[in-house]
């Protein structure tokens, strides 16, 4: 715990367990595994190169294979990572048992993303108690980060949801995706295409079995612009 007490921001995602399949083929799609620190040789679409699709996997890859249920967030002034962990153990020890989450493959504003297939409940309730109860953990963000975070349109909810807690997209605005990759702008309809067919190929065992939600993952950031780092996993009770 020591070595995390001095991050920069910790996070709570879900991500599948490190030893499943699940996981092997997110991390191997984004090329680095965030549990053993590896990077990993990456599954190329037809007619691309090794640097092209790094570079459009860029910055999900930073982050780690993951869906944010509480958007990474600095540690309080007086905060403790013991404190932190607790927080996690409890947050988990309330969820009753793990569930299935049907996954479609969309494009998700301007990337690519899995994404539910259709509203889920438990899901929601999941994503609603990792905000409420880790806030109390988290800094506030200083004014000059929320007003820079505020200029991309916000509603005025979700201004309302950026001030209260900290990010915008949370609650009713809440929104399940596993990024696959950074902005498809500049791709031709081509080349947007094959990263379309390639994913749907590379996750049809996902696509088609769904995906276990069965746990909440803390990550850490340990200074500013770090890949984020698998810190410790949480199971729901069977």
């Amino acid at each position: 715990m020591n070595d995390l007490q001095n991050a920069y921001r910790h996070a709570a995602y879900f991500a599948p367990a490190p030893d499943s399949a699940a996981w092997r083929l997110g991390t191997q799609w984004l090329g680095r595994c965030p549990h053993s620190g590896q990077e990993l040789a990456q599954p190329l679409p037809a007619g691309w190169d090794a640097d092209a699709f790094a570079l459009r996997t860029r910055e999900p890859r930073r982050y780690g294979w993951h869906a944010t249920l509480k958007a990474p967030f600095a540690l309080g002034g007086d905060g403790s990572t013991v404190f932190l962990r607790t927080g996690f153990s409890d947050l988990a020890a309330g969820v009753r048992s793990p569930f299935t989450l049907a996954l479609t493959l969309a494009q998700v504003g301007n990337f690519l993303a899995l994404v539910p297939r259709e509203p889920c409940a438990p899901l929601q309730a999941l994503a609603d108690a990792c905000v409420r109860q880790l806030h109390p953990f988290a800094a506030s963000l200083p004014p000059a980060e929320i007003a820079r975070r505020s200029r991309g349109g916000l509603s005025a909810r979700q201004q309302e949801m950026l001030a209260q807690w900290g990010y915008p997209y949370v609650l009713q605005d809440f929104a399940f995706h596993m990024t696959l990759t950074d902005t498809l702008d500049g791709l031709s309809e081509a080349q947007t295409a094959q990263l379309v067919q390639h994913a749907t190929h590379w996750f049809a065992p996902l696509l088609s079995d769904g995906l276990q939600i069965d746990a909440v993952s803390w990550f850490a950031e340990d200074a500013p612009g770090a890949d984020f780092r698998w810190v410790e996993r949480f199971g729901f009770a069977p």
